[in-house]
């Protein structure tokens, strides 16, 4: 089962998550098919995208992630809500299908932006911007935080994918409060150096082991688990509201040249069909 594990430490001056992500993964890959080269940078970003999702506070709290290199995956787009409900998809999912030992760095590409969009129920959402640093993602989110949210940062992640099957998919993160002294970041820059090898750690440690074993013998508070999951909030409802905003004329064009509808969810590949008396229905519907 996957899990997000969270310490405070220094007395409340500074944060470390470890993430293990590996059936998310999984999920991402079956439900899109995803080359090995795709499926190790949608992993990367699905983990970062349960992190900061997994830290909100209330309900309703939704965030958007995109990311856009110039790289053969194309542009990814991941959704996060309260709870650490995520979802995504990428642009080109089969990229890198005959090289599938391409890293992520050049699967994202080197030149592009990270945008970030938090919905917290406010009349306007946060919308925050950076460029990518290299493309592996973690740097490119290490860089996000420091730069747009004045949060510094450390962020090691990886993912694993061998022909088609995820073995090892997460993250640690730390990040300083801003009362955390210099050397207090010091110290936990050297922690983090640690992980250059991630994947394999993740293959023999649980969470709760990595926590304990590079950051327990400092003053630390545990919180709850949180349990990370694939979920999409598609719907035929929700599609049916789509099909409004186009509204009757146009929609009576599509039928006429097709003779049904049918619009499918990005992130779940689910396919909604609407017939002549459905779509009949659904705008009559509106003047009850």
């Amino acid at each position: 089962m996957d899990v997000i594990k969270r310490a405070i430490l220094f007395g409340a001056k500074a944060i470390v998550t470890v993430l293990d992500t590996k059936y998310l993964v999984q999920t991402a890959i079956d439900t899109h098919r995803l080359s090995d080269a795709s499926a190790r940078a949608m992993g990367r970003a699905l983990t970062m995208t349960a992190f900061m999702s997994g830290n909100f506070k209330a309900q309703g709290n939704r965030l958007t992630v995109l990311i856009q290199g110039d790289g053969p995956i194309g542009k990814m787009v991941l959704c996060g809500d309260y709870g650490a409900y995520v979802r995504g998809y990428c642009e080109h999912p089969d990229a890198a299908q005959d090289a599938p030992d391409t890293d992520v760095r050049h699967t994202v590409g080197e030149r592009g932006a990270l945008n970030i969009i938090k919905d917290f129920g406010l009349k306007k959402p946060y919308n925050g911007m950076s460029q990518l640093v290299n493309g592996n993602i973690d740097s490119d989110f290490a860089y996000y935080f420091t730069v747009s949210e004045q949060l510094p940062s450390a962020v090691v992640l990886d993912c694993v994918v061998r022909d088609g099957r995820c073995v090892a998919a997460g993250g640690v993160i730390a990040q300083a409060m801003p009362n955390c002294e210099e050397e207090l970041l010091v110290v936990l820059q050297d922690i983090m150096r640690n992980f250059s090898d991630l994947g394999q750690m993740l293959q023999q440690c649980t969470p709760q082991q990595i926590l304990d074993d590079h950051f327990g013998h400092f003053e630390i508070k545990v919180l709850d688990d949180i349990a990370p999951r694939w979920r999409c909030s598609c719907s035929r409802e929700r599609i049916g509201g789509m099909l409004l905003t186009l509204g009757r004329q146009e929609a009576e064009q599509i039928l006429q040249e097709q003779g049904r509808i049918e619009v499918g969810c990005d992130f779940c590949n689910r396919k909604y069909g609407f017939d002549r008396e459905q779509i009949r229905e659904l705008f009559d519907g509106t003047h009850n």
